[in-house]
């Protein structure tokens, strides 16, 4: 199945080291390829029941991943010997929905299969496809494609060629290759229908975070004071001050992707809605800060890029509804941050729940209707039943770079087959 909209729904393991380690930045590198070359956007899970789960094994070196999508949380392997652009790009492509080059049912008229080369168990990987199990997309053979594998692939000596070009081309290894090829481009644009590299009109859709069953990929700050707490009746992030210790706590959402240029209806603006509500004896403040990224894949953060849109120190009893209009030309980052001031005694508790993105204009055009009201807060600020979900996204390890790959170390580099 193709992914909706062309958005391949994502969601890094911590095994990936998101957002500090080189392999994420690496895996950012390669969604970026597909960004500025097609219609496909990498989109970061926001609560999705369909999603690819990037995961890293440093105790293997199998690359793998399913074709297309296929429903469902669907992983994508990429183990200590794949962290090299051109092995992510490939995985990616798999994701997306492409087979490998050399299964194609044609592939006969341009390479010869050495299937006495080929180690023990990994022959279902040369098998050849038959035509109506494949669309070829009226392009013809590319040994330069990133679906390709090389003359070695899968050697059981890594000297012995398992693939050998009827027209003595060189291939080259996988893992060597720094781009896309243009017929791999044009074939992603006839899938998916592509105009160039403009993203789909109806991209991106709108988002509603109820935290009945997730936490929609928000993650705390620097310091993990923002908790998920779900009740039968009543599902929300809070901050106490028990917790925060006057902290200010960030509640940070995934990069979020701009509304398309060519929307006629959607955009400039768009409106963030959500109940929130303050209670407690003292002087606390929730705010919304909006970043404005230089791409939808960066990693870091730039408070000169970072601007309040919203904030209250209104304290109350009761939930409110609020409403702010913001900019969607640009890809941003949104963070819900409170603070508790010294003045306060005891019992602080900040919340809120029912998030919604909105691309559809500024909030007094929405025609939407709102949430259903909360009901009153139950939870006592000192207590611990809290679900431990929210990740804070400084604390994953910076994990080394993998070593570099030898030619005649590439046969078990590509598993997905």
């Amino acid at each position: 199945m193709l992914w909706p909209h062309a958005a391949v729904v994502y969601k890094t393991e911590d095994s990936v080291g998101c957002p500090e380690s080189p392999q994420c930045a690496l895996l950012m590198k390669a969604m970026e390829e597909y960004h500025n070359k097609s219609c496909i956007r990498f989109k970061e899970w926001t609560g999705e029941d369909d999603y690819v789960s990037v995961f890293f094994n440093p105790d293997s070196g199998s690359c793998w991943s399913p074709v297309g999508m296929v429903g469902d949380k669907q992983r994508l392997s990429l183990g200590q010997r794949c962290w090299y652009f051109g092995i992510i790009v490939h995985e990616l492509g798999h994701a997306i929905g492409f087979w490998h080059e050399m299964n194609r049912p044609d592939r006969d008229e341009y390479i010869v299969i050495d299937w006495q080369n080929i180690v023990s168990g990994f022959t279902p990987a040369f098998r050849k496809m038959r035509p109506d199990q494949v669309d070829l997309l009226h392009e013809r053979f590319d040994y330069k494609s990133v679906m390709m594998y090389d003359e070695y692939a899968f050697s059981k000596d890594g000297t012995s060629p398992t693939i050998q070009t009827t027209n003595g081309e060189v291939i080259g290894p996988l893992w060597m290759k720094n781009s896309l090829s243009a017929s791999d481009v044009r074939r992603i644009h006839s899938l998916y229908q592509c105009k160039d590299n403009n993203q789909k009109v109806s991209f991106p859709y709108n988002i509603h975070c109820t935290f009945h069953e997730n936490v929609c990929g928000f993650k705390n700050g620097e310091f993990t004071i923002w908790k998920w707490k779900t009740e039968e009746k009543s599902n929300y992030i809070v901050s106490t001050l028990d917790n925060s210790g006057g902290t200010p706590g960030k509640f940070i959402s995934p990069n979020l992707h701009p509304v398309s240029k060519e929307d006629p209806l959607r955009g400039p603006e768009g409106c963030v809605r959500f109940w929130s509500i303050l209670q407690g004896d003292g002087t606390m403040a929730l705010s919304l800060n909006m970043e404005t990224l230089d791409n939808v894949t960066q990693l870091s953060f730039n408070d000169n890029k970072t601007e309040t849109v919203w904030s209250t120190k209104e304290v109350s009893k009761n939930w409110t509804h609020q409403r702010i209009t913001i900019d969607v030309t640009q890809p941003f980052r949104l963070t819900f941050q409170s603070q508790f001031y010294s003045d306060i005694s005891d019992g602080g508790l900040i919340a809120i729940t029912e998030i919604e993105i909105l691309y559809n204009g500024p909030c007094n055009n929405i025609t939407r209707g709102i949430p259903k009201k909360p009901v009153k807060l139950t939870v006592d600020p000192s207590s611990t039943d809290f679900i431990e979900e929210l990740h804070n996204i400084t604390a994953v390890p910076v994990l080394p770079v993998p070593m570099k790959l030898k030619p005649d170390k590439e046969q078990d580099l590509d598993e997905d087959s």
